[in-house]
């Protein structure tokens, strides 16, 4: 039976969770499955604020995603692999 590690919490803004999610993204596939535990949280934690500010996402014909928030900006652009995952 493997050891349970201590987990520690720690506070992001926005901006920090954002570049977490692109430092993640871009990692070599061989750290990936290490950071599956944080990312799932910053998934979470980015839908969870979308959800509060109102921000809608679908997925476009073209397999564009499109973002559009309550104020009427409009976001369309490729979907990152963690958005179409049950988006």
């Amino acid at each position: 039976m493997a050891a349970q590690l201590p987990t520690y919490t720690i506070q992001v803004n926005a901006f920090e969770a954002g570049v977490l999610m692109g430092m993640i993204e871009g990692a070599e596939e061989r750290l990936k499955p290490s950071l599956t535990g944080m990312r799932g949280q910053l998934i979470a934690m980015k839908r969870d604020i979308e959800k509060a500010d109102g921000v809608t996402k679908k997925l476009l014909p073209n397999g564009m995603l499109e973002i559009l928030d309550v104020d009427g900006n409009r976001i369309t652009r490729p979907p990152y692999s963690w958005e179409v995952e049950g988006n």
